[in-house]
This record gives structure tokens, sequence and C-alpha cells, in this order.
């Protein structure tokens, strides 16, 4: 049980309900973009099928998905769903590996515009931020990445070093920005360090 919950990242959803927040999320929508995150997170791990990661099966991420989909029912469902496919195909297409930042952060902004009202100058924000915090993940696996021959941008520019501390930082950072910038009490900040701490080493590395 502890590996699964660990896969589904508690921390990474953490730093995101911040972010539904700052942006003023409604609860239906906010519980259909989180279904969409979780559905998202287990389609990951269904296709890697990482070692030491229990496996899921197909049907995890697909009800998830399709609950997500009724809730929501809008037009940015189609290149969420485009995106979270494409970058979940990075260890097998190298291609994919060293676009997926690109990728992940394109799938973000694709959960933000699931928000009505969300100024475009956010949208945009939010794709740089995410973008360069899934480098900073790609910097942290870059060690695995080159056992495992997956050409991400770090690997491809020679950095073959597990740098674990790396990530974490910069999810506390963003979970910053995210409570700067909706206005949100400064212990939302607190209190999403502390789960971060407490559940990032749920997940097996």
């Amino acid at each position: 049980m502890v590996n699964y919950v660990g896969q589904l990242r508690i921390y990474s959803f953490v730093d995101l309900v911040l972010l539904l927040a700052a942006l003023g999320a409604a609860l239906p929508v906010a519980f259909g973009i989180s279904l969409l995150w979780f559905g998202f997170l287990i389609h990951l791990e269904w296709r890697h099928r990482d070692a030491g990661r229990l496996l899921w099966p197909w049907y995890a991420w697909v009800i998830p998905w399709i609950a997500g989909a009724i809730v929501l029912h809008s037009v940015w469902l189609l290149p969420f769903f485009v995106l979270a496919v494409a970058y979940a195909l990075k260890k097998r297409w190298p291609s994919c590996a060293a676009v997926s930042p690109l990728l992940n952060g394109g799938l973000k902004v694709t959960l933000v515009l699931l928000i009505p009202g969300v100024p475009a100058a956010l949208c945009v924000l939010v794709f740089v931020i995410m973008t360069m915090r899934n480098l900073i993940g790609d910097l942290r696996d870059a060690g695995k990445d080159a056992r495992e021959g997956v050409q991400t941008i770090p690997v491809l520019l020679g950095y073959q070093r597990h740098t674990p501390w790396i990530y974490p930082a910069a999810l506390a950072l963003t979970s910053g920005i995210w409570v700067y910038l909706g206005g949100l009490p400064w212990w939302c900040w607190i209190g999403a360090v502390l789960i971060q701490a407490g559940t990032y080493r749920l997940t097996p590395r």
C-alpha cells in the first residue's frame, strides 16, 4: 500500500492544490483536475514500470481520466491527454525525453486552462515555472536516466549524477510562489513544505 501511495506523489499534489487555490479554482473544477492529475501519474507509472514500484492495472488510470472528463467537459481535455501520453513515452522515445520538460509544462498549463477566467500571462508563468521545475527533476534523475538510456537534457549535456535534494527544494520554491501569487496565508506554505518533506521519500527511487 505504501508503495502505491508513494507513486501518487502526494508532495507534488500538495503543490498543485496550492496552485489551484491561488487561481481561485472552484471545488468541482479542482476535483476534476485532481482526478486528471492522479490519472496522469498512474498512467505514467503504468507505462514506465520502474523497478521497485508495484504495477498498476490499466483501469486505474482510465477511470479517473473518464471521471475527470465528465466533471470538466472542456476542449482543453484533448491537449491534456495528448501531452500526458507523450510525456509518459519519454523512456521509450528519445525525442520525447529531450523535450519532456516542455511537455510537462504544457500539460500543467492545460490543467490551468480548465479553470475559467485564468489570464494568459498566468498561463505563461505556469508554463515557464513548471518547465523549469521538471528540468530540475531530470537533473535529479540524471544518474538513473543515464543508466537506463533515457536521453534527457542533463544526460545529453553530460551530467550523469544523482542529485536527490534539488527537486524538493524546487518544489518548496514553486509552492511559495503560488502562495504569494494567490495571496494565501503564509501557513499554507509551511504546511505544504511539511507534507512534502514527510511524503517525498515514500516514492520508490
